[in-house]
């Protein structure tokens, strides 16, 4: 008998990096099994690239099929109320919910399950961060028990009646689906920067850098940005121009950003998951700047000497870190709890094909 057709939902129309490689890395594991798979909003060249057929509706996504699996994503990010009034983008994923939660209402033969998902780790009241459609669809019967990146994330979960299994972030295995495509080699030090704009920046130490990059030709510095173009979200900084020591890689696809990160001696960014994934090729990362979650993901594989004050300069971070190789700053973690992750980071697949096999 013909095996069943699986759905993959994530807010992919943001064509953001971390979530196509969520998505795009179940699809994958999903298809070996012998299943046929639709995913919610893929970009139609990973569409193509990938051979997944995507759809734009979520009544599309649910139509024929007994189980969604919510491939990872920042389910449990906080907004406001204000913010979920003024601002486009909080408005538009409370939307999502709001979609959700009446497909359950529509199809009440399909589960949903989200799968590697998280917050901040916090225990949060949920009328004051969360729309009553994200209470409504985590609360719903149909939205079943899954798993969270996040230890702390299950004790949230929990206020909505749910048990949730903790481990390592899938993505600690995203190079088994997405193979690097690496820059060519040279024998500079090569740097690459993910950051927002606003806070996130030190206009010094960026004209220091563009300074250093003019005047010697030891170093590269590749600014990277992880929504590909055409969404137009321009949060993310990049230079108005390269130059023989400045490059702009924007997001193409997994495997080309991928190579960016892994070509690099050492990754800044205030982001967490572009430096994790970048470490699980072996480039190490420090954190600028960033959100408590990458301090404390930093924290835990003995990563203190990475987290940067907020007013380095541009000589205490060539002279502290840049010129260490990026071997010897990947050893100043602690390597052994890396790998545990690693392979940890296996069971969220091992429970996808569970769900899978269990309610498909």
């Amino acid at each position: 008998m013909e095996k069943r057709t699986i759905s993959i939902w994530a807010p992919l129309r943001y064509a953001n990096y971390g979530d196509d490689m969520q998505a795009i890395a179940f699809a994958q594991m999903i298809k070996k099994m012998g299943y046929s798979v639709k995913v919610f909003q893929l970009e139609e060249s990973l569409s193509k690239a990938y051979g997944l057929k995507s759809v734009q509706g979520v009544n599309e996504l649910c139509d024929g099929v007994n189980l969604v699996i919510i491939a990872g994503g920042a389910l449990l990010t906080p907004f406001r109320w204000y913010k979920r009034l003024l601002n486009k983008a909080a408005r538009e994923y409370e939307a999502d919910f709001k979609d959700l939660y009446q497909a359950t209402l529509k199809y009440p033969n399909v589960k949903f399950c989200a799968i590697s998902f998280g917050g901040d780790g916090k225990v949060k009241d949920p009328n004051t961060w969360f729309s009553h459609w994200r209470i409504d669809f985590f609360r719903s019967p149909s939205f079943i028990n899954g798993t969270v990146r996040l230890e702390g994330d299950i004790d949230m979960m929990s206020v909505f009646g749910k048990q949730m299994e903790f481990y390592p972030d899938m993505l600690f295995r995203a190079s088994d689906y997405f193979p690097p495509k690496k820059l060519e080699q040279n024998d500079k030090y090569r740097v690459g920067f993910n950051f927002k704009k606003g806070r996130y920046l030190d206009k010094k130490l960026l004209d220091d850098i563009f300074d250093y990059a003019a005047n010697h030709d030891d170093m590269e510095f590749h600014f990277t940005t992880t929504h590909m173009q055409k969404v137009g979200l321009n949060y993310q900084y990049v230079p108005e121009e390269q130059s023989k020591n400045i490059f702009i890689d924007r997001y193409e696809s997994p495997c080309q950003l991928l190579g960016v990160l892994a070509s690099m001696d050492c990754f800044m960014t205030s982001m967490l998951h572009v430096g994790l994934t970048g470490l699980t090729t072996g480039t190490p990362f420090v954190s600028y700047r960033g959100p408590g979650k990458t301090k404390s993901f930093l924290k835990s594989i003995g990563g203190e000497w990475a987290i940067l004050p907020e007013d380095i300069t541009f000589e205490k971070l060539r002279q502290s870190v840049w010129t260490k190789s990026r071997n010897e700053l990947y050893a100043q973690y602690d390597t052994d709890v890396i790998e545990r992750m690693k392979n940890d980071s296996l069971k969220q697949y091992d429970f996808c094909k569970s769900i899978v096999e269990q309610f498909a």
